[in-house]
């Protein structure tokens, strides 16, 4: 597998903390950063899905706006709650819409 190499600005401490940490498990700073960003990458992936996943629970009606609030938080259950009651109310529009035009 080929790599590429990334530059990061850091400020002194926290190069001592991680030089501390890289000494302290034996690795270098570069193994050690590099495990720190994929274990963050594979986290925000699965948090992703999650989302995902409880979104249709409750468009489905399966969890309540509590439930979500709960396993998402907030901030993003109002998002959720937004743009699936957005959806629904375009949807019955849409066929109250139709209905009458082919009366």
């Amino acid at each position: 597998m080929t790599s590429d190499t990334l530059t990061v600005r850091i400020n002194h401490r926290l190069k001592k903390k991680l030089e501390k940490l890289a000494s302290k498990h034996k690795e270098t700073k570069s193994d050690l950063i590099r495990k720190v960003l994929v274990d963050y990458i594979r986290k925000e992936e699965e948090r992703d899905e999650i989302k995902k996943i409880v979104a249709k629970e409750y468009a489905e009606g399966r969890i309540s706006f509590d439930e979500l609030i709960r396993i998402i938080g907030y901030e993003e259950a109002r998002r959720v709650a937004f743009f699936f009651h957005t959806a629904k109310e375009s949807f019955e529009k849409g066929l109250t819409t139709s209905k009458d035009s082919t009366a």
